[in-house]
């Protein structure tokens, strides 16, 4: 689904992460993990076709710069860390948007979309918010509808800049329910996170980021470890066991 070969990201002369190579298949999902400003934002944007970079970036087989703007909004969904609304506009008409890259130029959305927006706000847990002007969510709120609007557009693969930020507890399980659901469906998830307990619990693969533009990437399992941990974030940690299940908490 994404093949990364030699992918080097430089701004301002800066190297954020040099030489990046990795694989995800479908079905299968990635958590991106590193400390503030290690270029973990500019990685998922430059993996959505948002951004140059030297190297390459392969969907499904095919280069990212060789599909067409409307074919890659139809293939990939990229959820920005934080979203902005220039304009009035109710919380069923902002999660339409979606629905835009199968809409032909000049076409409105047909009842068939309404009914996909109304089933998509309802996975998320907003429906009952479909007429509420969007510029009085909540932060979380409106990261719930951020991803409502994501699964709008069907993509085969879905690129999210710290999907969790904002949500209580039930509203985060509620995402990470739905984000399970469409891996079972063959669908690709590379998600930007700082918590690496839900990291290493539900996703398949982790890619963590140093400031020094190297990287670490394998099975969760395998890269997520107390002394990887302590060399990411510069701070000490302590892995607890419980049920065979481990655990990181900060000293």
């Amino acid at each position: 689904m994404l093949h990364i070969r030699d992918l080097d990201i430089n701004i301002g002369g800066c190297m954020l992460c040099r030489g990046v190579r990795f694989n995800l298949a479908a079905g299968r999902s990635l958590a991106i993990l590193g400390r503030n400003g290690a270029g973990k934002s500019t990685l998922l944007a430059t993996l959505a076709g948002l951004r140059p970079a030297s190297g390459h970036v392969d969907l499904a087989g095919r280069a990212l710069h060789a599909y067409a703007p409307r074919e890659l909004a139809r293939f990939r969904a990229w959820c920005a860390q934080q979203q902005s609304d220039a304009f009035s506009a109710t919380v069923l008409q902002t999660a339409l948007i979606g629905r835009h890259p199968h809409l032909d130029r000049w076409a409105s959305e047909s009842d068939t979309d309404v009914t996909l927006a109304m089933q998509a706000l309802s996975r998320v847990g907003i429906a009952h918010m479909a007429a509420h002007e969007v510029h009085t969510l909540s932060g979380g709120e409106r990261q719930l509808l951020a991803l409502a609007t994501a699964l709008l557009q069907s993509p085969q693969i879905y690129l999210l800049d710290e999907p969790l930020s904002h949500l209580d507890l039930n509203h985060a399980m509620t995402c990470l329910r739905v984000l399970d659901e469409e891996k079972r469906q063959g669908r690709a998830i590379v998600a930007v996170l700082h918590e690496p307990n839900l990291a290493l619990r539900r996703f398949d693969e982790a890619m963590l980021m140093f400031d020094d533009g190297t990287w670490l990437h394998g099975a969760s399992a395998d890269v997520i470890t107390a002394a990887n941990l302590q060399k990411l974030y510069g701070h000490p940690l302590r892995a607890l066991q419980d049920n065979g299940a481990q655990w990181f908490i900060p000293e």
